[in-house]
């Protein structure tokens, strides 16, 4: 969904199509730790990860606006998801600290959080 957001913004709002690939590469991300479900907000939910993301996009030649765009999208899905009520450990494997929010995941909170996120992105991307 979120990637069909910013894909109206590139039509609409002349946001360049490869901006929306890399925040979309970095709101996913955070995921691949779907499987096992016992790491899921764990392995992938934290700021090690990202580097080693931004670590390797740098190394595959992704530039510095792209790299910027894929930490916008990243370090967005991660406040979304430290602002319900699972959290994260941003320094997993470390418990400490853990970040909890009000909002009910799936909830309306979070989708809201969701488009002010999208919105944010859509806006940086125009300055960078």
């Amino acid at each position: 969904m979120a990637f069909l957001i910013l894909l109206l913004f590139g039509f609409v709002l002349t946001f360049p199509i490869y901006m929306a690939f890399f925040a979309f590469i970095g709101v996913l991300l955070p995921d691949l730790d779907i499987r096992p479900r016992k790491y899921h907000r764990k392995l992938c939910h934290n700021i090690w990860f990202l580097m080693i993301v931004l670590f390797i996009a740098y190394n595959l030649g992704v530039d510095r606006t792209g790299a910027i765009i894929i930490f916008i999208g990243f370090f967005s899905h991660l406040i979304s998801d430290a602002l319900t009520h699972n959290g994260i450990a941003p320094l997993w494997p470390l418990k400490k600290p853990r970040f909890n929010g009000p909002i009910k995941t799936g909830g309306i909170g979070e989708y809201l959080i969701v488009l002010v996120l999208l919105l944010l992105i859509y806006w940086v991307g125009k300055l960078i």
